[in-house]
């Protein structure tokens, strides 16, 4: 599942704090990072996982949440604005 952002800070909070949440993490061009569940899910439950941390993470960074996107990677669409 990829996460864009808009700021290099914000990337690096959600690096850890997906870290800490047992995610794997990795860094994608300057604005993006693609996050796995540590654990193999099927792609909705990886998703579900995701999103509900992301939800997480936004309402911890009330500031910053609405810069950051919920990307699909299938179609490149932004599926989600968690900060909504």
């Amino acid at each position: 599942m990829r996460i864009t952002f808009n700021e290099r800070p914000v990337g690096d909070d959600l690096t850890e704090f997906f870290g800490r949440c047992d995610c794997v993490v990795e860094q994608v061009g300057k604005h993006g990072l693609e996050i796995n569940p540590g654990l193999p899910l099927l792609a909705d439950a990886a998703r579900l996982e995701i999103e509900g941390l992301l939800s997480v993470w936004c309402k911890l960074h009330p500031e910053v949440s609405a810069t950051v996107a919920f990307v699909e990677q299938a179609n490149g669409a932004v599926a989600s604005d968690p900060a909504a």
